[in-house]
């Protein structure tokens, strides 16, 4: 399959649309271009068209066909299982979008959710505690970095976020930190393949950027910034 090929069979697994309007979410000036490709597809049962009466205007509508559905839905999987099979390649991505939101100082005592060699290189040089448990003492952390969001991408679960975001707070002195990285609920075509097909979740996971803040400050931290990044959330916080 050909790129521009993919390319109008994505814009049309989300909505069914006449050839000008593909070519204007494309940026295609030529009718010559286009259509002999919606031909094609439609020669291989990829794509179909339904015609519409508006007025005098009759419009040809192109849809995907059960075929194109499932095909479309193959070429996005398959790139996909690949990623998820590899957690090192996400982890490193998920630590790229923490580079900046918070200082990290040689003194601070650190507490993380997530034991993996890919965070420790991370952390190499600092005093850092791993606990997915939570089993730490009390008043004791001057950053805590938590992964509660991302369990869904290594194969982890944690019950009761708020319950969860709780004992994170208790674990931090007063003032100390905590950067939260949380899967950011969207009902986007990518998200529902990622998380009902390849996952096998009956949903997509995850919360809104106020559903984060509002459990932070629930909890008892404060002055709460969150930075949406590639389908997740960063939220740093300070404890009161």
């Amino acid at each position: 399959m050909g790129p521009l090929q993919a390319k109008i069979m994505m814009i049309l697994r989300d909505e069914a649309l006449c050839g000008v309007e593909i070519m204007k979410k494309l940026g295609i000036r030529s009718s010559g271009t286009i259509y002999p490709v919606l031909g094609a597809l439609r020669e291989r049962k990829l794509v179909d068209y339904r015609v519409e009466a508006m007025g005098a205007t009759r419009k040809k509508i192109y849809f995907l066909t059960r075929i194109g559905e499932q095909r479309i839905r193959e070429l996005l999987i398959r790139p996909t299982r690949m990623f998820c099979c590899d957690p090192s390649l996400q982890i490193k991505r998920i630590l790229e979008g923490v580079r900046g939101l918070v200082e990290i100082k040689r003194d601070q005592k650190i507490l993380c959710t997530l034991e993996h060699d890919e965070v420790k290189r991370f952390f190499r040089s600092s005093d850092i505690t791993f606990s997915y448990d939570l089993n730490v003492p009390s008043d004791t952390y001057d950053l805590a970095l938590s992964f509660l969001g991302v369990g869904h991408l290594i194969g982890k679960r944690a019950e009761g976020i708020t319950n969860y975001v709780s004992r994170l707070c208790r674990s931090l002195k007063k003032g100390g930190s905590m950067l939260t990285v949380q899967i950011e609920k969207t009902d986007n075509m990518f998200a529902r393949i990622f998380f009902e097909d390849i996952l096998g979740l009956k949903e997509s996971p995850g919360l809104k950027r106020e559903e984060l803040q509002n459990i932070l400050e629930r909890t008892g931290f404060k002055d709460t910034e969150v930075t949406s990044k590639s389908g997740l959330l960063y939220a740093v916080s300070y404890k009161t």
